[in-house]
């Protein structure tokens, strides 16, 4: 076809990227009807990581795209008709093993400030998680990018920046399937390591001697109490009071929402 000076050619140009999102990848869709297929119109050269984005889903949460097949990463430009298929990372495609864009088994954590039950319940159960109910945005992204730590977060726009290399959108509202969430993703389940982590400041506990705290202990906890820890950040002290049951009675109740989901994976 000729085209002449001064004509438009996006029409001629624009080709269409059908997108199919597996797994649970469809929670992030604009479509209420579970549909996970997605058509885009594009006028030139784009990299799919854009095309997966603008549908709404954050990089972070992809873990696998298959173009034609075969294994691209988020830099592959698209210029021509395409399907794509777009696969999370608990799904579990039996190929393409080396080519997944995810990393598990990482344990160092940042949140945003939407999500402090989350974060204390993380701490509870011994994972380093970086919480300020008042950080702004621009410094969840430095602290996230110098300490190499993985951003949690239900804004999804805030998960889709440039910088943000390892994250996940809690789905659930319930800090203690939030939990579930992130553990699950981040494949944690054995490195569960409860009451060593202070709840307030994050840092590790260390046990103490009675004698050296007794001054800042009420009296009936000198009475009462002999086993202490001692956080090494702000210097908060804990021992198996009424507050120590409550914590326990929290972490059971997440082992048990943990055993109730592997019994479940074991009948499917």
């Amino acid at each position: 076809m000729r085209i002449r000076k001064g004509e438009l050619v996006s029409e001629v140009s624009s080709f269409t990227i059908r997108l199919s999102f597996h797994g649970d990848l469809a929670f992030f869709l604009k479509s209420k009807a579970g549909n996970k297929i997605v058509e885009r119109r594009l006028g030139e050269k784009t990299s799919v990581k854009d095309v997966i984005e603008s549908c709404g889903v954050p990089h972070p949460e992809i873990d696998l795209i298959l173009v034609k097949g075969q294994p691209v990463d988020f830099s592959h430009i698209l210029e021509r008709e395409q399907e794509i298929d777009v696969y999370p990372v608990q799904s579990q495609p039996t190929l393409f093993h080396e080519n997944r864009l995810q990393a598990k088994g990482i344990d160092r954590f940042i949140a945003d400030g939407h999500l402090g039950k989350l974060a204390r319940d993380l701490r509870l159960l011994g994972f380093d998680v970086v919480y300020d109910r008042d950080a702004q945005d621009r410094q969840l992204l430095a602290v996230m990018e110098i300490d190499n730590r993985a951003l949690l977060t239900r804004d999804r726009w805030l998960l889709m920046h440039k910088v943000v290399q390892h994250g996940y959108y809690p789905r659930s509202q319930d800090a203690a399937e939030q939990t579930i969430e992130v553990m699950r993703r981040f494949d944690l389940f054995s490195a569960i390591a409860p009451f060593t982590r202070c709840l307030r400041c994050n840092a590790l506990l260390e046990k103490v001697e009675k004698a050296e705290v007794m001054e800042k202990l009420e009296r009936l906890t000198r009475i009462h109490y002999e086993q202490f820890r001692r956080c090494t950040g702000c210097g908060q002290i804990y021992w198996p009071g009424s507050h120590f049951d409550k914590l326990r009675a929290r972490i059971e109740g997440i082992r048990a929402m943990l055993a109730a989901e592997s019994r479940s994976e074991n009948q499917i």
